[in-house]
């Protein structure tokens, strides 16, 4: 039996399809692309997503600490610097993150079935929920 595959696994390029619910229960619908880009020093996910008209792009550097676990630090120019850590179990991804100079934290758990991941998350401002976002990722490359 071969090793389980997460999203870090492995370079690949997903289609994605994500809903964002704000605290008051409005949703918003995005799709997107993210691309994983692995290198021997750093693992490099690209993204962006369509949230009613407005392109949000995300760049990902990820180091390997160890098989299980994984740091990270994004620049999301909506939100700031993200930093945070992947924690790693089999074919499940959790991430927890903060935002520097912030209040702003959350976390994800993102879950990969083949060629399909699903990811839920959430955005807090100190311990006040902001949003949280349930993506489908299919992969296409």
């Amino acid at each position: 039996m071969g090793a389980e595959k997460h999203l870090l696994s492995d370079p690949a390029e997903w289609m994605t399809s994500s809903e964002f619910v704000d605290k008051e229960g409005k949703i918003k619908r995005a799709i997107g692309e993210a691309k994983i880009i692995v290198n021997e020093l750093e693992i490099i996910n690209e993204t962006w997503s369509c949230v009613e008209g407005k392109r949000i792009c995300n760049c990902y550097r990820i180091e390997k600490e160890s098989d299980h676990r994984y740091r990270y630090e994004c620049n999301n120019p909506e939100l700031g610097t993200q930093r945070g850590d992947f924690n790693i179990d089999r074919n499940i991804v959790y991430s927890k993150f903060t935002v520097n100079e912030t209040s702003l934290n959350g976390f994800e758990i993102i879950v990969q079935d083949d060629d399909e991941c699903t990811i839920y998350g959430t955005l807090y401002e100190g311990s006040e929920l902001l949003n949280s976002w349930r993506t489908v990722m299919v992969k296409i490359q």
